[in-house]
């Protein structure tokens, strides 16, 4: 009969990963509730991505993690039955109240929120989820008619918030962001996008810059919509939202013009960062060839 060394280094990993916090809570689990060992294993996987996800360790400052309702979910279901989704939210940016100079006191509050009601709804869609009224009252802190009222002001202003009522019950309709976009490629300038949107400066100089970058990499280097979305650094369906903003447009009154200025942006970003990514996505191409 062999004897095993309990201090070989095959014994002593053993142990170690007996020691583990998974180990300790799949013990607990099948001594708890009865779960077999394999039972065990699957619940501390579904418990580690619901609240250990990658996405938790990327909040910064300002930010909050927040469950609403995927996008996949159609009208007319039970909330309880609705799959979730978790997505990261920016509840406070230095732009919410740049530019206020100019607004009245007892308005500055209400621009304030619906900045950041549009930003909300957007971050959720882009990130597979939807926000409803009562979401923004309690991440805003208000109650859910001045939600109300905020989104029908925006309405008239010609900008739709995408909530999960609007989405889902009447149709996406333009949002913000297609909003400033528009406005730029018909001939208007920052300022002017600033006052009929809303909007900070920065805001709006932030979206052209995202949309520029976008165009550019479609029109002059080809690349596909993941790889803009990689080397821009927006959503694939903000990509979408941008080309197809540009497509519908670009035929039509000053867009031609301005062709030259977005591929002006749009090299500089790509000197700085796009040759970069570039190599990036090279290297990988070759990795792939490589292993097939």
């Amino acid at each position: 009969m062999s004897i095993v060394n309990s201090n070989s280094y095959s014994c002593q990993v053993a142990r170690h990963r007996n020691k583990t916090v998974d180990q300790q809570m799949k013990q607990a689990a099948v001594e708890g509730t009865g779960l077999s060992p394999w039972e065990a294993d699957v619940l501390i996987k579904v418990i580690s991505d619901v609240y250990f996800n990658d996405i938790q360790q990327t909040i910064k400052p300002g930010q909050v993690l927040y469950n609403c309702v995927s996008a996949k979910e159609g009208a007319g279901k039970p909330l309880k039955e609705c799959a979730m989704e978790m997505v990261l939210l920016s509840l406070f940016e230095e732009s919410d109240k740049k530019g206020l100079e100019v607004a009245g006191k007892k308005h500055r509050q209400t621009i304030v929120r619906q900045r950041r009601l549009m930003r909300l709804c957007e971050q959720a869609r882009d990130q597979g989820g939807l926000l409803t009224h009562e979401d923004l009252a309690q991440l805003l802190m208000c109650d859910s008619k001045s939600i109300q009222r905020d989104v029908k002001e925006l309405q008239a202003l010609g900008i739709i918030v995408p909530t999960r009522g609007r989405v889902k019950d009447i149709g996406p309709g333009i949002t913000h962001r297609e909003l400033i976009i528009r406005h730029w490629l018909e001939g208007k300038e920052e300022l002017e996008i600033c006052r009929c949107t809303k909007h900070s400066m920065t805001s709006v100089e932030n979206y052209l810059k995202a949309f520029k970058r976008v165009v550019f990499l479609r029109i002059e280097k080809k690349f596909t919509d993941h790889e803009i979305s990689v080397a821009a650094g927006v959503s694939q369906r903000a990509v979408g939202i941008y080309l197809d903003v540009y497509g519908s447009l670009k035929n039509k009154g000053i867009a031609n013009y301005r062709m030259a200025e977005i591929c002006h942006v749009g090299d500089q970003y790509y000197k700085e960062t796009g040759e970069k990514k570039d190599s990036q996505r090279v290297n990988t191409s070759k990795q792939e060839w490589r292993v097939k």
